[in-house]
Order: C-alpha cells, then sequence, then structure tokens
C-alpha cells in the first residue's frame, strides 16, 4: 500500500509531486486524487486568515487559561515552607475541587494525573526552599538521612501504582489523610525537649546541636529509627506515590513530638523539607512513568499550560518561606491550616462516597 500525503498553503494550488518513472504505476491512485483536488482549486485566503486568527485565539486561551494560578502557586508555597508540610496537600484540592467550580474547560482528566500535577509542583517548590533553609543553615541532614532511605523505595513503589488505583479510593484516602493532618495540626504542642540550647557542655551525649548562619544554637534529640518510625514512614512515602501527600506528614510529627525528639520547629521545618523533596521526587519519577509511559493504561495529555504557571509560583514561595521563618507565630499558622485541611478531608470524603 503506497500513503501519498500532500501539503501546500492555503492560498497556493497543489501541485502533484514529481515521480520517478519505475513508481508511476504505484502511485496513480495518489496523482489522479491530487489532480481531482487541483481542479476543484482552493479555499479563498480570506478564509485561512479567519482560521489563523481562531487558531491563534485558541492559543492564546490555552497558554492564559491557568493565569491565575501564579499567584495561588506563591501563596502554597510560602505556607509549605513555613510548616514543612508538602505543598501538594494544597494543591491537590485545589485542582480536584477547585477547578470544576471553575468550568468544565478547567479541570485535568483524573484524580491520578491532579496528584502528579501537584506533586510535579511540589518538587520544584522544595528544591527552592530547600535552597532557602539550607543558606540559613536549619537542615539536618543527619536526622534526615535515615528517612530518605526508608521514604524513597516507599515513594517509588506508590507512584508506580498510581495510574492503577481506583479514583474513588484515592479521593476517599486522600479525604482521610487530610482529616488526619489537620487533626494532628490543631492539636496542642509540647514544645519542652531533654535538651538545652542554654548549657552545651552539659548535655546528655544523645543530643545534637545545630548552629544556624545567624549564630543562634539549636540542641535537640534525634528521633528514634525503630519499627515504628520506619512502618510510619514507609506508609508516608507510599502514600505520597499514591495521593501527592505523606511523607512530610509522616516526618514532621516523629521530628517534634515523638518521645523526647522535640526539633525546635524552624529545623523541623528545614530538615522535613529535605527529606520531602528527596521522596516527592521519586514518587514523581515514578508516577510520570505510570501515567505518560508506553505502557500506561490511560494516556494523558501532560498540562504543560498549567505547571508554566505553578513551577515559577512555588519556586517563588519557596524563597520566601525560609525567609519568614520565625516572624509569623507558628502555632497560630499551624491551626489554621488544620482548621483548612480538616475541611478539605471532609470534601474529599464527601466526593468520594458520593462517587461509590
Amino acid at each position: 500500500m503506497t500513503t501519498c500525503i500532500t501539503v501546500a498553503p492555503p492560498c497556493i494550488r497543489a501541485r502533484p509531486p514529481t515521480v520517478a518513472k519505475g513508481h508511476r504505476e504505484k502511485l496513480g491512485g495518489c496523482r489522479r486524487w491530487i489532480t481531482s483536488r487541483s481542479a476543484r482549486g482552493t479555499r479563498p485566503c480570506a478564509a485561512s486568515i479567519v482560521e489563523l486568527a481562531q487558531i491563534a485565539a485558541d492559543t492564546s486561551n490555552y497558554w492564559t487559561k491557568y493565569a491565575f494560578m501564579f499567584p495561588v502557586s506563591v501563596c502554597v508555597a510560602t505556607t509549605a515552607m513555613l510548616t514543612g508540610i508538602g505543598g501538594a496537600a494544597l494543591f491537590s484540592p485545589i485542582f480536584l475541587l477547585g477547578f470544576p467550580i471553575l468550568g468544565p474547560e478547567y479541570p485535568l482528566d483524573s484524580a491520578a494525573e491532579a496528584f502528579n500535577v501537584a506533586l510535579l509542583t511540589e518538587c520544584f517548590g522544595f528544591t527552592s526552599g530547600l535552597i532557602g533553609y539550607t543558606n540559613r543553615g536549619l537542615v539536618d541532614w543527619r536526622v534526615s538521612a535515615p528517612f530518605i532511605a526508608v521514604g524513597v523505595p516507599a515513594g517509588i513503589a506508590g507512584g508506580l501504582s498510581v495510574a492503577s488505583a481506583d479514583p474513588g479510593a484515592l479521593r476517599l484516602g486522600y479525604g482521610a489523610m487530610m482529616a488526619a493532618l489537620g487533626t494532628y495540626l490543631a492539636a496542642p504542642r509540647d514544645e519542652d525537649g531533654a535538651c538545652d540550647a542554654g548549657d552545651v557542655d552539659d548535655m546528655p551525649e544523645e543530643c545534637l546541636t545545630l548552629t544556624d548562619n545567624d549564630g543562634e544554637t539549636y540542641a535537640y534529640q534525634a528521633p528514634a529509627i525503630d519499627a515504628a518510625a520506619i512502618a510510619a514512614t514507609a506508609l508516608g512515602g507510599a502514600l505520597t506515590g499514591l495521593l501527592s501527600v505523606g511523607i512530610g506528614e509522616s516526618v514532621v510529627p516523629q521530628l517534634t513530638r515523638r518521645g523526647d525528639a522535640k526539633l525546635p520547629l524552624a529545623v523541623a521545618a528545614g530538615t522535613s523539607v529535605s527529606v520531602v523533596i528527596v521522596v516527592a521526587l521519586a514518587a514523581a519519577a515514578a508516577q510520570a512513568a505510570a501515567l505518560y509511559g508506553g505502557d500506561a493504561p490511560v494516556a494523558f495529555e501532560f498540562p504543560r499550560n498549567l505547571v508554566c504557571y505553578t513551577v515559577p509560583g512555588v519556586i517563588c514561595g519557596g524563597q520566601i518561606g525560609p525567609r519568614l521563618q520565625g516572624s509569623i507565630a507558628q502555632r497560630d499558622a499551624e491551626r489554621a491550616l488544620g482548621l483548612v485541611f480538616v475541611c478539605v478531608g471532609a470534601a474529599f470524603l464527601k466526593a468520594g462516597l458520593s462517587h461509590q
């Protein structure tokens, strides 16, 4: 079978292509089709200009549709940097609950794609935030390394499973995670630890110290890496691959509330960011392979017109958040965020149950 394709400008009569003598019989059908098309002529130039104008308008609308997400992304990333909680915890509700309210042309193709875009955006924001916290000297890699070692394999496993997961189950799981996270953030916090930075020489051996670039010294005890910690971190990593949230939400409580391991909030946030970014990168890569790879059950078109605004926004917010660390009452921010997450969790649970 021979395929004949002719491409010609709208206002120029198409001409039959030059055909070698030995192939004329094979291309005879193509030549007859071209000749009949040439005899009919082409459309007027005015019609082509109108079409080009429509194409230009459609292209402009495609690339500007999500422009409002730039300032939204700046606010989301700034909030995430202040608390150490993954920014995807806020992006996913925006994509899955907010976009459908705006109109039928805004929602993404599926919950799995929304989680992937949220996680990918979070990777850029947390990379920026990690640079900011590192520049302030508030990241303790001694503490974050064990969590990374456990969270990365779990995140990859969860990400590879996202394409085959039930959308209703994803919504229900996300709702439960948000409700639990909101309750945690709103609960009272005991900030008294076993280590006192004011008496560095007489501290127990298990205490660690960290001096930031402003000269302030923090003292704290690293959380125990036992069976419970490994299980919680692995679950958080797997949920990050499936729901785009989980690793930061499982690590922060271990840094600030488990036993005597009560890291100062500034150090806990910076250290959590270092864990989240590494695990999120691994999970996002696995998600992308599952959703957009050649073996994906359903092929999605990557929303370039959305990430072109969310990525620059979170990069800016990733620099703003670390600079504001300490200038805003942490507990007030956490309580407000906890209330938002409880409401988001309830909305997702309701949506998930209604689709059962």
